[in-house]
């Protein structure tokens, strides 16, 4: 049984959000090595002086999903230039955040080469490369120049210690909703929601879906072919809180009528509405958000991730402005959680030659290092930032294109209850038999109740062996 810390309702006064990037995890096996080698190396790289034994500075190679020209690149100029006669450098290596990039990457971190700090995206591949010994334990380096993570992260930083020990620093603190079309909202003489449930949300997208063929537009595309598992994430968390697939680390949730009602909703305006793209177009035409959402063939899309090309006018050109929503829920007064929490988990490979000096790049990058990514949409988790700044930076270069008002409504004003999850015990295969299942449900071989009471019987008979 491998567990997150359990996170109660939080006040979030001085913390900010926002969304971009869908975690996806590698299903390898990671070898292991020893802790007592992990504890030895960072020993070892606890030097006063980072510079390289030749008068050369010490190289640091980080590895992150995010384009380098969305921010990243300016960050490491940014560092180069304030860390140049302390002797520290660092190169920008970007690795596609799928099955194969985090595999790329993991190889990279197993053979101690090329690697020495990276972020990873997600809570249960954070969990598995800790376990596997692929992301340093920073309790001594935390101990040791006393970086206090409550301090400037808030009790939420202890949500994502791994059997009780921080093996990353929180970068990002996210917040999710619907993405809508504004203007298509504002010829069809809709409101922008600020509450809706899953049948007002599903006649909406009926009311927006218009045309045949290739002029067809379609209410609503729900990114499945990216993964079949938002629904758990954006739609039953908001009333279940922060581990949507699970009852206990025993016993899953998928005959949980929230998540029946999550899985009905999909099929229904995929395969009987049509005012979604079904999963079998998805995966074949190879949809995405951006060929959906910004080309106009779609009103709605699922994931605030997609800022970063709402505000790229020259690979996405479009002439409408984006507005955010709350995610639906069943039934009216029945949210209890905001989708959201910390991202973008800054860790450390315990094979590198230069811990001491990655560590240094980590704690600037995240107490005052990520204005240059503000602009591609992630918000800094730390209250160490000025909110004013931060804000300003979010919406530059696309005050035509984003809705500010209801952009900080959802995406930027704190919440106070996140649902963040705690339960991680076999989480990889779980997920796994959730997608074939889902799968099935979506190209209508199998109908939602029998696809998902087969989940359960499967997923179950695993965590109970």
């Amino acid at each position: 049984m491998r567990k997150l810390k359990k996170l109660g309702a939080l006040g979030m006064a001085s913390l900010m959000a926002i969304s971009v990037l869908a975690g996806c995890q590698s299903g390898q096996k990671p070898e292991q090595v020893t802790a007592s080698a992990e504890t030895a190396k960072t020993e070892e790289s606890k030097t006063e002086a980072p510079k390289a034994g030749n008068g050369e500075p010490v190289i640091l190679r980080m590895w992150g999903g995010v384009p380098a020209e969305a921010g990243p690149q300016a960050v490491c100029d940014n560092f180069n230039q304030l860390y140049k006669d302390k002797g520290i450098q660092v190169e920008y290596e970007r690795f596609v955040n799928d099955d194969t990039g985090n595999l790329k990457l993991e190889t990279n971190l197993l053979s101690g080469d090329g690697v020495d700090l990276y972020m990873t995206y997600s809570t249960d591949v954070l969990t598995k490369r800790a376990e596997g010994n692929m992301a340093l334990d920073l309790s001594e380096l935390i101990a040791r120049d006393n970086f206090e993570l409550t301090k400037n992260f808030g009790t939420l930083a202890e949500a994502y210690y791994i059997n009780g020990k921080p093996y990353s620093i929180p970068t990002k603190l996210d917040q999710y909703g619907i993405v809508l079309n504004e203007d298509m909202f504002e010829a069809a003489g809709i409101p922008v929601p600020t509450e809706w449930t899953f049948d007002e949300f599903r006649e909406i997208a009926k009311k927006l879906t218009h045309g045949e063929g290739q002029d067809k537009v379609y209410g609503m595309f729900w990114n499945s072919q990216q993964d079949l598992t938002y629904l758990f994430t954006y739609l039953v968390a908001q009333t279940n809180g922060g581990d949507p697939m699970y009852k206990n680390d025993k016993e899953t949730n998928f005959d949980n009528p929230v998540v029946l009602k999550s899985v009905e909703l999909i099929n229904n305006m995929m395969n009987v509405d049509k005012t979604s793209p079904t999963h079998t177009d998805s995966v074949t035409q190879k949809l995405s958000q951006e060929s959906m959402f910004l080309t106009g063939k779609s009103a709605m899309t699922v994931g605030p991730w997609i800022v970063r090309s709402v505000k790229d006018q020259a690979s996405y050109p479009h002439d409408f402005k984006t507005a955010f929503a709350p995610y639906p829920v069943v039934d009216s007064g029945q949210r209890n959680y905001t989708q959201g929490g910390y991202g973008d988990h800054l860790c450390i490979n315990p094979k590198s030659q230069n811990i001491d000096a990655a560590w240094e790049f980590t704690k600037w990058y995240a107490t005052e290092g990520m204005l240059p990514v503000v602009e591609g949409g992630r918000v800094p988790a730390s209250n160490t930032y000025n909110a004013m700044e931060v804000t300003e930076a979010f919406v530059m270069g696309a005050e035509d294109y984003l809705d500010a008002e209801t952009t900080q409504k959802i995406l930027i004003t704190p919440a106070d209850n996140y649902a963040v999850p705690s339960i991680t015990s076999h989480i990889a295969e779980v997920r796994k038999i959730a997608v074939e299942e889902l799968e099935g449900i979506f190209i209508g071989k199998q109908t939602p109740e029998d696809g998902m009471k087969k989940a359960k019987a499967r997923a179950d008979e695993l965590l109970q062996k």
